[in-house]
């Protein structure tokens, strides 16, 4: 295999979890050593036949300078998923470094090797709701999500008259689609269950249907059928042929996903539903406001 290699890729990111980490962007480096998988470009002499690189290199200066992270290792496992997964590179080593993190040493850093099997992982297809302090609650959650997962899509934002209990405000809904290497009940229990303590998630056993801060729900896990936890939960979950809230967000991040029971198409399946009193909520969902 050939490789190119981009050396001192000078950055400034947003990463740690000490307050004075947070206060502002720090210097990292970074050094790639990316496959190409074929010599065509070697043979034809012709630049649309060789791996661009200034695009990959223009896609994770973007990614890592519009979000946040607590570890240098999920940084370097994002990059290496912009190079493999969004490009198409067979194989990406990714050393990364942080100058200065450590008294008496240059640097602090970790190298790691992926491939695109390395990111075969779960998808988990999520819906959002909240109704008290709304667009906070989504926000921080987005944000969550975005930290025990690796998000790959989310819908807009919409705003959706209650259902089953009518006397309370209206919900704002979203759905986001993210990749884990958690089965459902660790994602229930270590994400989900996480999320709604963490944002104050009181339930109303006389009301199910109750105003809440934050729900989230398993809406769809890879293409399977199945139930899970001590519910149980049902996957696909039954509410997506029923309510709008719920098929709309998802079509929007899955129009041709093809429900795993009946086989139409998210997009069409919200079509038939009706969506009356649903509106999109203009709101920033960009880490961190960007």
């Amino acid at each position: 295999m050939d490789y190119i290699e981009i050396d001192n890729l000078r950055l400034r990111a947003t990463i740690g979890f000490s307050a004075h980490e947070l206060d502002a962007p720090q210097d990292i480096v970074i050094g790639l050593r990316i496959g190409i998988g074929d010599r065509l470009a070697a043979e034809t002499d012709c630049p649309g036949d060789a791996f661009n690189y200034r695009s990959v290199t223009k896609a994770i200066i973007s990614r890592v300078e519009r979000s946040r992270f607590k570890l240098v290792e999920k940084l370097a496992e994002e990059i290496a998923r912009v190079a493999t997964i969004e490009f198409g590179a067979p194989y990406v080593e990714v050393n990364l470094h942080k100058p200065g993190a450590l008294r008496r040493a240059d640097s602090v850093g970790i190298s790691i090797a992926r491939r695109p099997a390395d990111f075969r992982r779960n998808t988990a297809y999520i819906s959002l709701g909240s109704n008290i302090e709304p667009a906070k609650n989504m926000v921080a959650a987005l944000s969550l999500l975005r930290q025990w997962t690796t998000v790959l899509r989310h819908s807009p934002l919409y705003r959706t008259p209650p259902q089953g209990f009518q006397e309370q405000a209206h919900f704002f809904n979203m759905a986001v689609m993210a990749h884990t290497l958690r089965t459902p009940d660790q994602f229930k229990s270590q994400v989900i269950d996480r999320i709604e303590k963490a944002l104050g998630r009181l339930r109303n056993p006389q009301n199910k249907n109750a105003s809440r801060t934050i729900d989230l729900d398993i809406s769809l896990w890879n293409d399977a059928i199945f139930e899970y936890g001590e519910r149980p939960w049902k996957i696909p979950d039954p509410d997506i042929a029923r309510f709008a809230h719920v098929a709309r967000p998802l079509a929007d991040i899955a129009p041709d996903y093809r429900h795993p029971e009946s086989g139409v198409s998210l997009s069409d399946i919200a079509a038939g539903l009706d969506a009356t009193g649903v509106e999109t909520v203009e709101l920033d969902l960009q880490p961190d406001g960007n």
